[in-house]
């Protein structure tokens, strides 16, 4: 496996576990003691995740919210202008493809690989179509001590850390079907072909940043 597909490989397993680790509820099981945190539903971290990877997307849906919370304008203006200043969209941007609902990418060799550590544990049911249904993440004991005695400390990944903790701010308590709606309402993402990778949209953000700050990211 080449370098960039070994690293490749790395941020996906560390972006997954951390959506799993950090947007999951506490939980409680006298038949499961190991299982602290349970998190429901792939399409959620699909739609987190693409907020993750695309810092531009996440940077709208920031300046989409002060219409309905005029409390946030000054914070929200912080943010998205640090965004924008360290160059985040241009850097930190994974791109995502366009499937039947929205951003997606195939996250099971991911879960599989943190079942296998033992940092997962991995629920699902068959309808009677014999689709996948009602998959359940929970987090283990083993996973949660392992990010307070080593994983946090590692300065590689407090970017990932900090973007997490700044997401479940803001939209850490929508469903994944709250957020899928939200994404479908951008333009870029809502029009791009099956398949096909869904575009930055910069330009559109610059606009509406202006438009709410009168100032130029």
């Amino acid at each position: 496996m080449e370098f960039e597909e070994h690293v490749r490989v790395y941020k996906d397993r560390l972006r997954i576990f951390l959506i799993l680790y950090y947007f999951a509820d506490d939980y409680s099981s006298k038949e499961f003691p190991e299982y602290k945190r349970v998190f429901k539903s792939e399409v959620r971290i699909q739609k987190l995740d693409f907020l993750l990877r695309n810092p531009d997307y996440l940077s709208y849906e920031l300046l989409q919210l002060i219409s309905a919370k005029p409390d946030l304008k000054a914070e929200i203006k912080d943010i998205v202008k640090s965004i924008y200043l360290s160059s985040e969209p241009q850097l930190r941007r994974l791109e995502m493809e366009r499937f039947f609902f929205g951003a997606y990418e195939d996250i099971d060799d991911v879960i599989s690989f943190l079942s296998s550590i033992d940092f997962i544990k991995f629920t699902s049911k068959k309808s009677s179509d014999l689709k996948t249904i009602e998959k359940h993440y929970f987090v283990t004991e083993y996973a949660i001590s392992k990010v307070d005695s080593v994983i946090a400390d590692l300065p590689a990944i407090e970017w990932y850390l900090n973007r997490c903790r700044l997401i479940k701010q803001y939209f850490g308590n929508l469903l994944g079907s709250n957020l899928k709606v939200s994404q479908y309402k951008i333009e870029e993402y809502k029009n791009t072909s099956f398949k096909k990778f869904i575009g930055e949209i910069s330009e559109a953000v610059k606009d509406n940043y202006y438009h709410i700050y009168n100032e130029r990211l």
